[in-house]
C-alpha cells in the first residue's frame, strides 16, 4: 500500500457520512471520490493532529488538513450547528449529532475548502492568488464565482457605522462570522475587505457542505434564511426575522432563496463533472 492509498483511506474513514444522512440522497458516495481526488490531485496532502483548540483547519499553503485532539464543546456544537431538517424517509436528523458525527461533517467542510483551492488554481492559473478579486469584478462565471460573489455582496451590504468605525456583522452562516476572522486581529488578514472575503468564503463553503451533506439540510437552511413558512419545521418553531438577527444572519428573499439553490446545485454538477461522476 502506497502513502497515497494510506491518506486516501484516512481521508476516506473521515468523510465517511453515517448512513441516516445520506439515504435516498442524489450525492451518496460523493464523499469518498471527493478523498480520493484531493489526494490524487495533491490538495489533500495529509491529515494532522492539532491541540491549541477544537478547531479543524484547512491549510492552503502546505495542503493539509490539521484535526483537533480537542472534541467540540458542546456549547460551540450549540452555537455553530444549524439544527433543523429530517430525512424524509426515515425521519431522522440531517443535522449531524456532537462528536463523532459532527467531526465527520466537520472534515467534510475542510474537505471542501481544499476543493475550492484545487478551483482557484484551474480557474485562476497565472495566479491562483487572484481568484477572488478576479471573482468579485465578474471576470470568474462558475458557480463557485457566482456564489462566492453573492456572499461577499450581501455582507458588504450589512454594513453599519458605530461611532464611525465600520462593521460588517451579518452573513450567510454562523461560521463566516466567528470573532477570529477579524483583521485587527489576524495578522494575515490585511484590511477590512479582506476580512469580509475571509467571511464570505466561509459563507459560499458552509452552504456547499450543506448541500454535500445532504440536499434537503442545505434546503432546510435556505427556507430558515428566507422565512419560508411553507416548510412544516419553520413555522412550527415561529422563527422571525429577529431570530435570525441574533446570529447575525442575513434575512434573505424568496428570489434570494431560489437564486442560492441554483447556484449551489450548478456548484454540484461542476464538482461532479471534475470528480468524474454521471
Amino acid at each position: 500500500m502506497t502513502s497515497k492509498d494510506i491518506l486516501k483511506k484516512r481521508v476516506k474513514e473521515r468523510l465517511e457520512v453515517p448512513l441516516k444522512a445520506i439515504e435516498g440522497d442524489e450525492n451518496k458516495n460523493i464523499e469518498e471520490v471527493l478523498g480520493n481526488f484531493l489526494v490524487e490531485r495533491g490538495y489533500i496532502k495529509g491529515v494532522d493532529e492539532r491541540s491549541e483548540d477544537w478547531g479543524f483547519v484547512y491549510y492552503s499553503i502546505t495542503r493539509r488538513v490539521a484535526i483537533s485532539q480537542k472534541e467540540m464543546p458542546h456549547k460551540k456544537w450549540e452555537e455553530c450547528i444549524f439544527k433543523m431538517g429530517k430525512n424524509r424517509e426515515t425521519e431522522e436528523n440531517l443535522f449531524p449529532s456532537p462528536g463523532e458525527e459532527t467531526e465527520k461533517y466537520r472534515f467534510l467542510h475542510e474537505a471542501s475548502h481544499a476543493y475550492q483551492e484545487y478551483l482557484c488554481f484551474k480557474e485562476s492559473p497565472e495566479d491562483p492568488a487572484c481568484w477572488y478579486q478576479k471573482a468579485l469584478q465578474g471576470d470568474v462565471n462558475s458557480f463557485y464565482g457566482k456564489l462566492f460573489r453573492y456572499c461577499f455582496e450581501k455582507r458588504a451590504q450589512t454594513e453599519i457605522e458605530e461611532g464611525g468605525k465600520k462593521n460588517y456583522e451579518k452573513g450567510l452562516s454562523v461560521w463566516g462570522n466567528a470573532s477570529n476572522y477579524n483583521f485587527e486581529k489576524d495578522d494575515s488578514i490585511p484590511n477590512k475587505d479582506s476580512e469580509i472575503a475571509v467571511r464570505a468564503q466561509e459563507d459560499a463553503n458552509e452552504l456547499v457542505t450543506m448541500f454535500l451533506w445532504h440536499p434537503d439540510y442545505f434546503n432546510s437552511y435556505i427556507d430558515y434564511l428566507s422565512l419560508n413558512h411553507e416548510n412544516d419545521e419553520v413555522r412550527e418553531k415561529e422563527l422571525t426575522k429577529d431570530d435570525l438577527e441574533k446570529e447575525k444572519l442575513i434575512n434573505i428573499t424568496k428570489d434570494d432563496a431560489l437564486y442560492l439553490r441554483s447556484v449551489v446545485r450548478g456548484y454540484i454538477r461542476e464538482m461532479k463533472k471534475s470528480l468524474g461522476i454521471n
